[in-house]
């Protein structure tokens, strides 16, 4: 793993953890359906965060083997 790909993966780490607190932050707003709200709040967050952050890390993947041109 690269210094880009490692910065990639600390800023996601960051972002999730934000995302939770807001999930439970407007959750706690609603304390009769806290389930549903943080749920629907920190997934509807997390799933592109996340495919976000595959295509990141594949994108700032170093070449194995360069090609001799």
């Amino acid at each position: 793993m690269n210094s880009r790909q490692k910065v990639v993966i600390a800023f996601v780490d960051i972002l999730v953890l934000a995302e939770l607190f807001v999930s439970i932050y407007v959750a706690n707003r609603h304390p009769e359906e806290f389930t549903l709200v943080f749920f629907k709040y920190f997934f509807g967050m997390l799933i592109p965060t996340l495919l976000l952050a595959r295509f990141l890390v594949r994108r700032y993947r170093s070449e194995e083997h360069p090609s001799e041109t």
